[in-house]
């Protein structure tokens, strides 16, 4: 009796995980049919990081602008500012206003060796486009990437 006791808790429990579907989280296929925001700049554009680094000054609320391509200005309002260890990371998000939905996020590192090195990109998670700052030989560019290139949904 023991044993059967045993055998119908051991297959209750089996039914029991078999129904469960707790583990299969949702899948979300991408969409690569999204508008690009981009398609009429360059696939490379130098970075002015003087122009960059000045606004990791600003405050939340200001109405920044800077020139990102020739005879393109990035417009935008100043949506949140960060200042971590010790002044050693600085960052701002900047909200868009000529650019529909994007926004630029721009960081500020200075490592243990006294080395500065920057990071950002200008993404809208409604776009198939965006630009990301990056570092070739000494000099730092936007350069055009693909949404799901640096988002994972």
């Amino acid at each position: 009796m023991k044993n059967l006791v045993k055998g119908i808790l051991c297959l209750s429990v089996l039914f029991v995980g078999i129904e469960l579907n707790a583990q299969n989280p949702p899948v979300r296929e991408p969409d690569m049919n999204r508008p690009s925001l981009f398609q009429n700049l360059p696939e490379k554009i130098t970075c002015r990081i003087n122009d960059l680094s000045s606004l990791l000054q600003s405050e939340i609320g200001t109405t920044v602008s800077f020139t990102f391509a020739d005879n393109i200005n990035f417009q935008g309002i100043v949506s949140s500012v960060a200042t971590k260890f010790g002044n050693t990371l600085q960052s701002v998000v900047i909200r868009s206003t000529n650019f529909t939905g994007a926004a630029l996020s721009f960081s500020r590192l200075i490592k243990e060796d006294g080395t500065i090195s920057y990071i950002g990109r200008i993404i809208s998670f409604q776009h198939g486009d965006a630009y990301e700052i990056t570092m070739e030989n000494g000099q730092y560019y936007f350069i055009k990437k693909g949404f799901y290139d640096l988002v994972n949904e």
